[in-house]
């Protein structure tokens, strides 16, 4: 039988990811997080970023490996994330990659991080006692399906054309949604990562109790912007110039309000992208995908808008662990891409790759 497995890295942050793919199948997915060395800096460090992921990419490979059941015999090609990403981190995994491709002599397929996030609601998890040479190879298709990509680093709405091609539709002018709340939690004194604690707290508050604007309602585009939720958070936590501290409770409403706030605005501008047009699919993605109050949210929107959704049911990852940066959605992607013999060494890191750049 011809050998269909990929072996997949994702190093475009702060995790080093490893993992091994059949198709839309996910046989292993290994993530090795940095979160504890990055702490002391309140966010993610590049040079440290740098090494943890030299340092954790080799073993990681192996892990993925053996939970797959797999060798390198078995590889088809090896996938990695090109961009975007933050430069110094893309680099160890492109790198990996290219020592690996040459070593097994097997093809090097660079893919976009952002593509990663549209298909991975798509990945599936491998059935069990399915040994891998038996699994279905027929890739999931689609068309003009709306993915809505909300993380750390990115918010925007993209139209899938078809897969490979992609238009971005509406996008943040400034702060992710993630950094928008990172931030705010940082203001409130919550740590680093502080878009979970928020999460957590907001579980606790009244959505209501602090007023936030909706930002750009006066627009007519689907983009969004994040930093004016930000300043209006500072200004109101600010008293002489100085944060001031808050009471337990009032900790948590403000939370729960700019938590509500900030997927207002992005559930406020899926609503104008679906009285305007018509989509297949909607499909959640991106870190912040795996919070619970926004798919709520959105399912909300989108139900208002049934009749403009051929599926209005929304599409989310299986895993929430496949909402964070991973592997397994690269390997998904790299499936649809053709495996033939490229010259690896042309391949270099390309931190602001946008998914408007890909040809499909």
């Amino acid at each position: 039988m011809k050998n269909n497995l990929i072996l997949a890295i994702d190093t475009s942050c702060d995790d080093t990811s490893v993992a091994v793919t059949s198709g839309k199948y996910v046989l292993s997915n290994i993530i090795a997080s940095q979160t504890e060395l990055h702490k002391q800096y309140g966010g993610v460090f590049p040079t440290v970023a740098k090494q943890a992921h030299k340092e954790q990419i080799l073993p990681a490979i192996l892990i993925a490996l053996k939970r797959a059941g797999a060798n390198w015999q078995d590889m088809a090609a090896v996938a990695v994330t090109q961009g975007p990403g933050l430069a110094p981190a893309l680099e160890v995994g492109i790198a990996t990659a290219k020592r690996l491709s040459s070593k097994h002599q097997i093809p090097l397929i660079p893919v976009n991080h952002l593509e990663g996030h549209v298909l991975s609601v798509l990945a599936q998890p491998k059935p069990q006692n399915v040994p891998w040479q038996k699994l279905d190879t027929l890739l999931p298709q689609t068309k003009n399906s709306l993915s809505i990509l909300v993380s750390g680093g990115n918010t925007l709405f993209v139209k899938t054309v078809k897969i490979g091609k992609y238009k971005v539709l509406g996008q943040t002018l400034d702060d992710a949604a993630g950094e928008c709340l990172d931030k705010i939690g940082r203001m409130l004194n919550l740590g680093y990562p502080a878009g979970p604690v928020i999460e957590q707290f907001a579980k606790l508050g009244d959505p209501k109790a602090v007023p936030f604007p909706l930002p750009l309602t006066m627009t007519k585009t689907y983009d969004l912007s994040f930093s004016g939720l930000k300043t209006a958070a500072r200004n109101l936590l600010e008293e002489n110039g100085v944060l001031k501290p808050l009471e337990k409770q009032a900790v948590y409403d403000f939370c729960a309000s700019i938590q509500f706030a900030v997927f207002r605005h992005i559930t406020y501008k899926l609503n104008k992208l679906l009285v305007d047009h018509e989509f297949s699919q909607i499909w959640l993605g991106g870190g912040v995908a795996a919070n619970a109050t926004l798919r709520r949210m959105i399912r909300e929107t989108i139900r208002t808008n049934a009749g403009r959704v051929q599926n209005p049911k929304l599409a989310v990852p299986y895993s929430k662990k496949l909402c964070m940066d991973n592997a397994a959605m690269i390997g998904v992607v790299a499936s649809y891409k053709p495996t033939q013999k490229t010259d690896s060494e042309k391949i270099e890191r390309r931190p602001r790759w946008g998914l408007g750049e890909l040809k499909g």
